[in-house]
């Protein structure tokens, strides 16, 4: 399970820098990146979803990370729904970068669907 913890936080910090990357693609200067952003700019369409994208995974991680660690703390098994989390998460990404909207929302409900397998898992087991 810590392993699939890891490949979760990789895939944070490899999500992190992709809207910068297509910003600076589509000429957005590298001055704003560094800037404070007070100035709002129109960022290309691919680049905000991918930021939308983004927060919406970091909102997954705050229930993600406590279960992960609850589970290897109790070693209880849930990296099957864990695998299946973080694949859907990652299908997620994609789909929502080319505005797929139907499958996007599909693949969203599954990943909760297995964050709330891992939470009764573990919670099965605290009674």
């Amino acid at each position: 399970m810590a392993d699939l913890l890891l490949l979760t936080l990789l895939f944070y910090f490899i999500q992190l820098p992709l809207p910068i990357i297509v910003g600076r693609i589509n000429g957005v200067p590298g001055s704003y990146y560094t800037s404070s952003r007070d100035e709002v700019i129109k960022l290309p369409i691919l680049s905000s979803r991918l930021i939308r994208a983004h927060n919406n995974f970091k909102e997954s991680l705050f229930i993600f990370i406590p279960l992960s660690l609850l589970s290897i703390i109790t070693n209880i098994d849930v990296v099957t729904a864990a695998t299946l989390w973080l694949a859907a998460r990652v299908i997620y990404v994609f789909l929502y970068s080319i505005g797929a909207n139907k499958m996007r929302t599909f693949f969203w409900v599954v990943s909760i669907i297995c964050l709330i397998d891992m939470g009764i898992r573990l919670f099965k087991h605290t009674l």
